[in-house]
């Protein structure tokens, strides 16, 4: 039997690292909250073996428009800029579709960001752009009798993409908050997922209406495999509910901060990069997910 936590430390310890161009395609609202945005690139090429909800980060560049300045690896593997380089702005996405024929990656985007909205506003078809990727974020164990997917609006494309992989024979439940009620379009029906939506899509802290549901919920009987994705503190409260209350256990978890309470992206990347370099300084592998929890648990 695999988990998902041994498997995506597998996954991120094959995979290699890449910067690309891509071109922005298609810019469209698919709903009151999310746009949906399709890039493409003959440098897509570099990625294979694509997996649900893995994730990337564009580029961008920092006044909206222009061009964008590439970083160098360092040794540890992670990206840096010269001093005398003009960095991009980063903004984290999860691919929605992946077309290798016509080498298209297609995502949706939730419009809260004030800068990832500004520049969906300003992008236009034929913008050239950086992507960076792949983080593998999901992989369906082996052996599993339940899996447990939960998080707020932000989460919604991954969940999304990943109810589409499940296996119609393993029952699945899924507790999502959602902005708006045409955002729930975006998950659609499957046989087997039983989904709770949660009002209000970005619920932060302690004691949220998304920790209450999953509480509420109560305990799964069998090997359950939970992937959970929110606002910070939503995340650490409703990671430690999984882990004591409700017994699954911790190589059948996977959970991300996707965004902190008071921090935008840039600062919240920031922030993340400089635990990263610590424990890698340390001596704790970047690709290994238990360097991910030390890092995200401190946020």
């Amino acid at each position: 039997m695999t988990s998902v936590r041994e498997e995506i430390r597998r996954l991120s310890k094959q995979g290699q690292p890449f910067n690309c161009r891509v071109r922005v395609e298609s810019v469209a609202a698919v709903s009151d909250g999310f746009t949906r945005v399709a890039v493409v690139g003959d440098e897509l090429a570099g990625y294979r073996d694509a997996l649900p909800a893995d994730a990337f980060k564009l580029l961008l560049p920092p006044e909206g428009r222009g061009g964008v300045e590439f970083p160098e690896r360092g040794e540890d593997g992670l990206p840096y800029w010269p001093p005398d380089a003009r960095p991009p702005v980063f903004r984290a996405f999860t691919v929605r579709r992946f077309d290798p024929g016509s080498r298209r990656i297609t995502f949706d985007v939730l419009r809260h960001d004030g800068f990832t909205r500004r520049w969906l506003d300003s992008a236009a078809v034929g913008d050239t752009i950086g992507l960076a990727g792949m983080r593998r974020e999901f992989h369906a164990g082996t052996g599993v009798d339940h899996h447990l997917l939960i998080g707020d609006a932000s989460a919604l494309p991954a969940i999304a993409a990943i109810t589409e992989s499940l296996p119609p024979r393993v029952p699945a439940s899924v507790y999502l908050a959602a902005g708006h009620a045409s955002d729930r379009d975006l998950l659609r029906p499957r046989a087997n997922v039983a989904v709770h939506w949660v009002t209000g899509g970005s619920p932060t802290g302690s004691g949220s209406p998304l920790e209450r549901a999953v509480r509420d919920g109560g305990r799964t009987g069998g090997r359950v495999q939970a992937w959970l994705a929110a606002e910070a503190g939503v995340m650490r409260e409703v990671r430690r509910l999984l882990l004591g209350e409700l017994g699954v256990g911790r190589t059948d978890l996977h959970s991300a901060a996707y965004w902190k309470s008071g921090l935008d992206g840039t600062r919240l990347d920031g922030v993340g990069l400089r635990r990263y370099q610590q424990e890698v300084a340390a001596g704790a592998d970047p690709a290994d997910p238990d360097t991910r929890d030390t890092v995200e648990l401190d946020y």
